[in-house]
């Protein structure tokens, strides 16, 4: 009888843990780690990276098949030169589009673009600031330092910002962007251009105040696709589907961060120099699904870089935006 017993326990032991394991794998949508593919994704501490980190807290990649690997990068031209080397797959946001143009002119078919952020008056992602003491206009930047971010991107803006302005003597100092608030206080330069966070950083802190917003939609297209999502060409030969689904994912990860900004919010200080207190107050840059690129914008860019001399050969922008039989199913 005890003998009985006992096999019949045994007997329900095993069948509940067959019912729960089945349970549990009907009701995990995820991708087995075994299918996913790898890739490798490029990052700086910003908030036009926002598509990837968002995809990252929401774990949206793996739910399209994709193993992440994101690698931080001090400037974009660090990353980009890492995407050409084939050390990284793709970057996630905030590639500015002015180096995209110089590397698609130099040596054309190493990216191509899925996704766009802007820059509007309503919207700005860049400013030219001053200590929050200071009562410096920008005709009184002659003679003076002005620190920027690393990278060609900001060094064109700042060609055309002294050009536009009539500045004389001018010196650029191009520095980590952790380094340029505590410059700017500490008194070494006396103007700094900034990316968000760090211009609500600096506002929030009493350091700094903006002189201007918005720069690259007022000194060169309003409405300035500012910034882009690449994946190698490389990567798209070896893994077409593994692209679609890239796409996919940014595509969900935007439309999260346009319709809840405050979801983008709480995540920014995992990845960039915000905290918690300060993530209410950012300005949340716009961004463009696949479907949402604006080719004539992107193209009127090409054309002003052109005229301005930062490229010397015509550029056809639509040639480096992601065909569409990368990114619609069969």
């Amino acid at each position: 009888m005890k003998k009985t017993y006992i096999i019949g326990l045994a007997t329900i032991l095993v069948v509940v843990s067959l019912v729960v394991f089945s349970i549990n794998k009907s009701t995990d949508n995820s991708t087995p780690k075994s299918t996913l593919t790898h890739i490798k994704i490029g990052y700086r501490a910003h908030s036009t990276y926002a598509p990837l980190f968002v995809g990252l807290e929401k774990q949206i990649f793996k739910k399209y098949g994709l193993e992440v690997e994101s690698i931080k990068f001090e400037s974009t031209n660090q990353l980009t030169d890492a995407l050409i080397a084939g050390r990284i797959d793709a970057g996630l946001g905030g590639i500015n589009t002015f180096l995209l143009f110089t590397i698609e002119e130099k040596t054309p078919g190493y990216f191509k673009i899925f996704s766009l952020s802007t820059e509007d008056a309503l919207h700005p992602s860049t400013a030219i600031v001053v200590a929050n003491s200071s009562t410096l206009k920008i005709s009184d930047l002659n003679n003076k330092k002005i620190a920027a971010y690393l990278g060609s991107g900001i060094k064109m803006m700042y060609d055309r910002f002294v050009k536009v302005n009539n500045l004389q003597n001018t010196t650029l100092m191009q520095m980590d962007p952790n380094l340029e608030l505590p410059a700017l206080q500490a008194g070494q330069v006396s103007a700094a251009f900034l990316l968000e966070p760090q211009v609500t950083v600096g506002s929030f802190k009493k350091i700094s105040q903006p002189l201007e917003l918005g720069l690259f939609d007022k000194y060169y297209v309003k409405d300035i696709p500012f910034s882009a999502s690449v994946v190698s060409q490389t990567f798209t030969n070896e893994h077409p589907e593994a692209v679609k689904q890239l796409v996919k994912a940014s595509d969900e990860c935007v439309d999260i961060i346009q319709n809840n900004p405050d979801e983008l919010r709480k995540i920014l200080p995992v990845y960039t120099t915000t905290n918690q207190e300060i993530a209410p107050q950012l300005m949340i840059a716009p961004f463009k699904k696949y479907n949402e690129i604006n080719k004539t914008k992107l193209q009127e860019l090409s054309n002003l870089l052109l005229e301005l001399g930062e490229i010397k050969n015509p550029v056809n922008a639509e040639t480096m935006i992601l065909p569409d039989k990368y990114v619609k199913d069969n």
